[in-house]
């Protein structure tokens, strides 16, 4: 007779639920490395920017093109401090997400555990057995040379 866990459905489910946890984590890794890109990129646009301003304050330029200028740099410092809004708020469902996700792992590990401990016990007892049979067959043969 092979080993069966009568929990195994109840098992299954928790990997099943691990394993959407686990995407689910992923994805809220990849949320927040793309935010930390665009606010790379509007740090870069920033950079830029300041110095493009530079070189057209040593080369001449007009007052409309420096507010021009102002207002754009404006708007990218908006648009990063709004990002690190974002991210942060991002990071903190992240956070959540990964408690989730150990707290269900922990769950399937418990099953899984009582699962090896149980197959263990099994495979005891089935050695057990066997080497009951092993001895009651030594016995049956041994009394059967005593007699013939």
């Amino acid at each position: 007779m092979a080993f069966h866990f009568p929990l195994e459905t109840v098992l299954q489910y928790w990997a099943s639920v691990e394993h959407q946890q686990e995407l689910r984590l992923r994805a809220a890794n990849q949320q927040v490395a793309g935010t930390r890109r665009l606010i790379e990129r509007v740090e870069a646009a920033l950079t830029a920017s300041h110095h493009d301003g530079l070189e057209r304050l040593t080369h001449g330029t007009t007052a409309a093109e420096m507010q021009f200028g102002c207002l754009g740099q404006a708007a990218l410092l908006e648009q990063r401090r709004a990002l690190f809004r974002e991210v942060s708020r991002l990071e903190q469902l992240r956070e959540q997400q990964q408690k989730i996700f150990h707290r269900i792992r922990r769950q399937r590990e418990t099953f899984e555990s009582l699962r090896d401990h149980q197959r263990n016990e099994y495979e005891i007892q089935s050695r057990r057995r066997d080497q009951r049979q092993l001895d009651h067959l030594w016995l049956l043969r041994q009394a059967y040379l005593r007699r013939g």
